[in-house]
């Protein structure tokens, strides 16, 4: 057993030693070792960062409780007008406008969350708990902005998503309008999921930062719309399976904030990292040194002569 712990904390004396070739050779090597490596530390993580959405938590628990009561109260039961007291009476609004404190809370919270799981997808060393909160004071300013904005869009959007679908069937403008501000919500989604990771990655603007997620999340759409299908499918069987939320709780946070820098990782490789002086492109992974192979010089007497293959 004191053996067994030993091992644990500095590694099996018979084992070989650690070599840069023992690296990553591509993404998808890098993504689960550094998953393995890091599964504890995205719990701790995890944990931390829940502490700042239970404020929102609360705001859900609260409303789907009068929303469940509305619908066993009503004959209708669980359908749309079992619950149109619950929009009618102003139980929708109070949601959502109370959503915005609650989202602006979890800014800087996710910037700290995101910065932490960008360095252990690329083997960077980073503390669960001191450089959360280094990160979560280095982008406070922009944290708690990018914050509001999703507020304030998490607000305003399904109020104009339930006015237009009221007057769709008055005419097709209406139909047209409430099919525009699905698509902004669903565009909205897609940009958060670059500018997470670049907010604490590059020393850019807010507005830079936007203008460069959403060409990302428009130019690479089949893999933004690959990660958005990954995220929905454990909220889809939330929905319908409450005692999943557990997952959320646990590390779902981290995990999904893990492979969406896994991912974006290798984008900001493709696109921005060449154009940035000093930056390391496909850190964490293996790269064989430049002596690794052999300079022949073309020019030499003892090729001139030798046939093409």
């Amino acid at each position: 057993m004191a053996g067994f712990f030993q091992n644990f904390f500095t590694g099996n004396p018979n084992k070989a030693e650690f070599t840069k070739e023992m690296l990553p050779k591509n993404r998808r090597e890098l993504f689960f070792e550094m998953l393995k490596l890091n599964l504890w530390n995205l719990v701790k993580a995890n944990s931390i960062y829940f502490l700042f959405t239970i404020p929102m938590w609360i705001n859900i628990w609260a409303h789907a409780r009068i929303l469940i009561d509305m619908a066993q109260a009503s004959a209708d039961g669980m359908t749309l007008e079992g619950i149109r007291p619950f929009f009618s009476e102003g139980y929708m609004a109070v949601f959502l406008i109370a959503m915005v404190p609650c989202l602006l809370l979890q800014g800087p919270a996710k910037a700290a969350l995101k910065y932490l799981v960008r360095k252990w997808a690329m083997d960077d060393h980073a503390s669960a708990w001191s450089d959360f909160w280094y990160a979560f004071r280095a982008n406070l300013k922009q944290g708690l902005l990018l914050g509001l904005l999703n507020g304030l869009l998490f607000l305003l959007l399904p109020f104009a998503f339930l006015f237009y679908s009221g007057m769709a069937a008055q005419g097709l403008l209406y139909f047209v309008l409430e099919v525009l501000v699905g698509l902004i919500a669903l565009i909205a989604y897609f940009v958060n999921l670059y500018a997470w990771p670049m907010l604490v990655g590059y020393e850019m603007g807010l507005r830079a930062i936007l203008q460069n997620s959403l060409i990302m999340a428009i130019g690479r759409l089949p893999f933004t719309l690959l990660y958005f299908i990954i995220g929905l499918v454990p909220a889809v069987i939330c929905l319908f399976f409450p005692i999943a939320l557990v997952y959320y709780f646990l590390i779902g946070y981290a995990f999904h904030a893990f492979v969406n820098v896994s991912y974006t990782n290798s984008a900001f490789d493709l696109y921005i990292n060449p154009r940035v002086e000093g930056a390391e492109i496909g850190r964490g992974m293996y790269k064989p040194p430049e002596d690794e192979y052999e300079y022949v010089d073309i020019d030499d007497d003892e090729y001139e002569d030798e046939p093409k293959k």
